[in-house]
Parts: C-alpha cells; sequence; structure tokens
C-alpha cells in the first residue's frame, strides 16, 4: 500500500510510519469486517490510536486554518484504499469537524474538538431521510427531535451525529444543524435491517429513530439554511470522491497482484488494459492534488465560489468516470476466476459500486456545462 503524504510531519500524536501500518492492518481485516454485525470497531480504535481522528484540529498537522487541503484528500485516498466503508465514515467524521470549524461558537467549538482529542469521539453527519424525516419541536425547557434518519454511516459506532432537520421558532426558521450525543439514542432506535446493500455493508448505514431525544440550544449548530451554504456544500465533493478513488486504487493494486499470480503480466492484452488502468488512477491523483490546491487558494477569498464549486463538480464527476473505467479494465483482466468470494475483488466491485451512487451525478454535469457557457473567459483565465 502506498501513501504520498510524506510531506505531514510526526508530532501531536500522528506517526506517518505508525499511520502507514495501521492501513495495512485495517485492509488486511477488510474482508472479515464486511460480515461482522459490530462494523469496524476495531479499526476506529486503531485510527484514534493513531491521531487520525484528531488530525484537523487546531494545531494539529492538517489543521483547518492552515492549506492543507491536497494532503487532506491524500489521506482521505489511502483510508479508503485500505477499506471504503471505513473511509465513509472516517469522511463523515471530517466533514462534520469542518463544519464545527465553519460555524460553531468558541464555546461549542471547544467541546465538541476536545471530545475528539480527549475522549476519542467519532462525529458522523447524517442529511437523508424519507418521508418521516426530522423535526425539531420547540419546548419550554429546549427542543424534542421526532423523526428519523437514513442511510446513518457508521450508526453503532458514530458517538457523535450531525444531524439535519426543519425548524420553527421565532428566532429560527429552516433546514437547521445539531449535534447528538449517540449513547442517549438505544440500540432499539437504530434499524440494522433496513441496510441490506449491494456493497459498503461494513458501513452499518442504518436507518436511526431520533424521535423523543431531548435537545439544548448549545447543541444547535449554526443558523438555518447554513448547512447549504456555498461554496462548502458542494466544494466538500472532493472528500467524498478521494475515498472513492482511494477505492479504484485497491482495484489497481489487486488487479496487478492477480495477473503476476496467474503468470499472465507479460500476455499484450493484458498489459494494454494496465496502462489504462494506471493512466486513470494517475489522473485521478492529479484531479485531487489541483481540486485540494484550489480549495486551500479560493474557498474562503469570496470571489472564486463559482470557479470552486465548478472544479470541484468537475473532479467528482471524472472521479466517478475513473474508477468506472477502472473497474471496467480489471473485471476483463480477472475474469470470473477473479470475482471469487475467495479474493478481495468481488467485495471492492461491490463496495465501490455502491459507494458511487452519489446524489444527482447527471445535474452535477449539467452544472459544469453552464458554467463554462455562462463564464467562458474563465476557461483561458482559471483552468489553463
Amino acid at each position: 500500500m502506498s501513501l504520498e503524504t510524506d510531506n505531514l510531519v510526526d508530532y501531536n500524536r500522528f506517526n506517518l510510519v505508525e499511520f502507514k501500518n495501521v492501513l495495512l492492518q485495517i485492509e488486511a481485516k477488510a474482508a472479515e469486517t464486511e460480515h461482522d454485525a459490530d462494523g469496524p470497531v476495531a479499526e476506529f480504535n486503531l485510527l484514534r490510536n493513531a491521531g487520525a481522528l484528531e488530525l484537523v484540529l487546531p494545531g494539529r498537522p492538517l489543521d483547518f486554518n492552515e492549506p492543507n487541503t491536497p494532503a487532506l484528500l491524500q489521506i482521505l485516498k489511502d483510508v479508503g484504499k485500505a477499506n471504503l466503508s471505513v473511509g465513509r465514515i472516517y469522511e463523515g467524521h471530517i466533514n462534520t469537524l469542518y463544519l464545527i470549524h465553519l460555524y460553531a461558537t468558541t464555546a461549542q467549538r471547544e467541546k465538541w474538538f476536545s471530545g475528539v482529542a480527549e475522549n476519542g469521539d467519532v462525529f458522523g453527519i447524517w442529511n437523508t431521510q424519507d418521508q418521516n424525516g426530522i423535526n425539531f419541536i420547540d419546548q419550554e425547557d429546549g427542543f424534542e427531535i421526532r423523526g428519523c434518519k437514513t442511510f446513518c454511516s457508521g450508526a453503532t459506532l458514530v458517538t457523535k451525529a450531525l444531524i439535519t432537520g426543519n425548524i420553527k421558532t421565532a428566532d429560527r426558521d429552516g433546514w437547521q444543524m445539531a449535534i447528538i450525543d449517540m449513547d442517549k439514542i438505544l440500540p432499539t432506535q437504530i434499524d440494522k435491517e433496513s441496510w441490506q446493500p449491494l456493497g459498503m455493508k461494513a458501513s452499518g448505514s442504518y436507518t436511526v429513530n431520533f424521535s423523543g431525544y431531548h435537545l439544548q440550544e448549545q447543541s444547535l449548530l449554526g443558523l438555518p439554511g447554513i448547512y447549504l451554504k456555498q461554496p462548502y456544500f458542494n466544494g466538500g465533493a472532493i472528500r467524498f470522491a478521494a475515498v472513492q478513488l482511494g477505492g479504484a486504487e485497491a482495484i489497481a493494486e489487486q488487479t496487478i497482484n492477480y495477473l503476476k499470480y496467474l503468470n499472465r503480466t507479460d500476455d499484450p492484452f493484458q498489459q494494454l488494459r494496465l496502462s489504462s488502468i494506471m493512466s486513470a488512477v494517475i489522473s485521478g491523483r492529479l484531479w485531487l492534488e489541483q481540486a485540494g490546491r484550489n480549495y486551500d487558494a479560493w474557498a474562503n477569498e469570496g470571489n472564486h465560489d463559482e470557479d470552486l464549486i465548478a472544479f470541484a463538480n468537475m473532479t467528482r464527476v471524472n472521479i466517478e468516470e475513473i474508477c468506472l473505467q477502472v473497474m471496467d479494465n480489471s473485471n476483463r483482466c480477472v475474469g470470473a476466476r477473479g470475482l471469487m468470494e475467495t479474493g478481495n475483488l468481488g467485495r471492492l466491485f461491490r463496495d465501490l459500486t455502491f459507494y458511487l451512487r452519489q446524489p444527482a451525478p447527471d445535474a452535477t454535469r449539467l452544472n459544469v456545462a453552464k458554467f463554462f457557457i455562462n463564464n467562458p473567459s474563465t476557461f483561458h483565465e482559471q483552468y489553463l
């Protein structure tokens, strides 16, 4: 397993050599974890002990206050390469900490960040819901939650969850974020039978019923509607795209290893497919690197929001195409024998196929086209 984040330094409980070993252990457990009812608990203990959960906090190696996005995307990619389900939950943890960084009060930030640094809290972010979605009901001593969230990745191991829902009071009206203590959610409120996916089984993305949970004002994060604020909302797609590319890299590596095992690497047709696979993977790395640089340069600058969103959208859809291309060529390389349950490729194909199904892929492509139609000079000024 490769890790390209050699620019990281070894301090604040994050040791790069130790982290590489942790990823190797996570990778080795992936087939077993897929069928573990408890999910990747051991994997997150490893990440916790390596300091990976607190990596983006103030003063840590990838502090959100510094231009560290390219390195963060590489970390997300490498966790995804080790296990896509672990990468999905870890990306949710990082995403939540970023929203706290952006929108929390000083007191909230200190409380929730110290929970990660001192207690090893794992954060999750759950926005998807069906018709029985979340409402925050105003009461004299706070709020009562009614409703459910679906696709709650890591529901049984996340300790603090960011959920969104409708709120309507004299001071607040709209789509509100709130942080939930998951130790107050009963096991019977987590519907494990709701999660019967093709892939990403180990992510434990169950339906959670939050009805009856009592919420205090200080647990509300930011103002209503700010969750959707741009460029952060669409711009954040580069993080899950990084995890997805990690899955493609794992498939590429496993494909080469399988062909070596069969002594088929001298076959010119296999070499042609491997050339396409590795060209696609390297292209994905370049997309991530530039997306990270653009994010650091533009996210808080204020004058390039549309540029940032357009490039993030392009990164997302291009990495999706890269992953599909890698899977197609790998499939042709290994044939039926390479997809048996005794190997790793079947699980990797299932996981990546499922994880690529993110919301509104076609609308995202249309938005890219509309951006360049409406901003023709940008093609020359920003992207060349």
